[in-house]
């Protein structure tokens, strides 16, 4: 038996423990938590009518996220946008349109505007509309450290994913579609 998991949050291996939630069996992370693998873990929603954001300066990732999307039918709608300022402003227009968001995908390094930037921008305006919190999905190739932890704490609920290093793009897809689908089940609206 394996000693070790491959932590995609942490970026390294580590040990692992079993958890019992939400009627399913978890592999997480002893470390930070995350999920590592999961038995039965969701019924992927198919009757959204909301909205899923990008924020990725990367195209061939937002190819490879919004293709998931699509081909999963996690939201009825998908939109991609090279930075954190274009994301505020498309999330504006949709609250003024009272549109349903399901989930935003956020990378944390982008030019014009970061993505934790954009996260505080988006929980002010849901703060100041009185509206729910979008769940975020903090989309990066960085190592989550202590000070990321913390922003993710104030800007709940929010999760965060390493891009990993694999340059195979359907080891990043299997992860996109693990997390995504996660969330969608446990923020439904």
């Amino acid at each position: 038996m394996e000693d070790t998991k491959y932590c995609l949050c942490c970026g390294e291996h580590v040990p692992y423990n079993f958890v019992e939630r939400y009627e399913k069996r978890e592999l997480t992370c002893a470390y930070c938590g995350f999920v590592l693998d999961v038995q039965q873990l969701w019924e992927p929603p198919r009757s959204s009518e909301g909205y899923t954001l990008i924020a990725e300066d990367s195209q061939f990732i937002r190819t490879i996220i919004t293709n998931v999307l699509k081909t999963e039918k996690f939201s009825a709608k998908v939109s991609a946008f090279e930075n954190g300022l274009e994301l505020i402003s498309a999330f504006t227009k949709l609250v003024a349109e009272r549109a349903s968001i399901d989930v935003a995908i956020i990378d944390l390094n982008m030019p014009v505007m970061d993505g934790i930037t954009a996260a505080r921008t988006i929980r002010a305006i849901e703060s100041q509309q009185k509206i729910a919190a979008t769940p975020f999905v903090f989309f990066s190739s960085m190592k989550a450290d202590d000070a990321l932890r913390a922003q993710m704490e104030l800007l709940q609920p929010a999760t965060y994913m390493n891009k990993g290093t694999d340059p195979d793009p359907d080891k990043l897809s299997e992860r996109v579609e693990l997390i995504v689908g996660y969330l969608m089940e446990k923020y439904a609206k």
